[in-house]
């Protein structure tokens, strides 16, 4: 993403059970004019036990308010469970 995008990505936060069920990993995201685009964990509780694969999302940014300050954690994972589609 980020060689595509040209950028870093301009947040991350490492997952929390409040966020994905299964091992701490750290989703990324990164917006472009119109959209977020986040790669994160997703859980998969299947019969097989937590099994974890990395998802990429992409939400329109005029589905809600903007990302929230880098320092407010809890709210940035507020915002990726309201707007990304787990």
């Amino acid at each position: 993403m980020t060689e595509h995008l040209g950028a870093a990505p301009e947040r991350t936060l490492v997952s929390d059970s409040c966020v994905v069920t299964g091992p701490a990993m750290t989703h990324r995201v990164w917006r472009t004019g119109t959209h977020a685009l986040v790669v994160g964990p997703h859980g998969d509780n299947g019969p097989y036990g937590y099994l974890t694969h990395l998802q990429l999302s992409f939400t329109p940014l005029g589905r809600g308010p903007a990302l929230p300050p880098p320092e407010d954690e809890q709210a940035l994972a507020a915002w990726l469970a309201a707007h990304v589609d787990w």
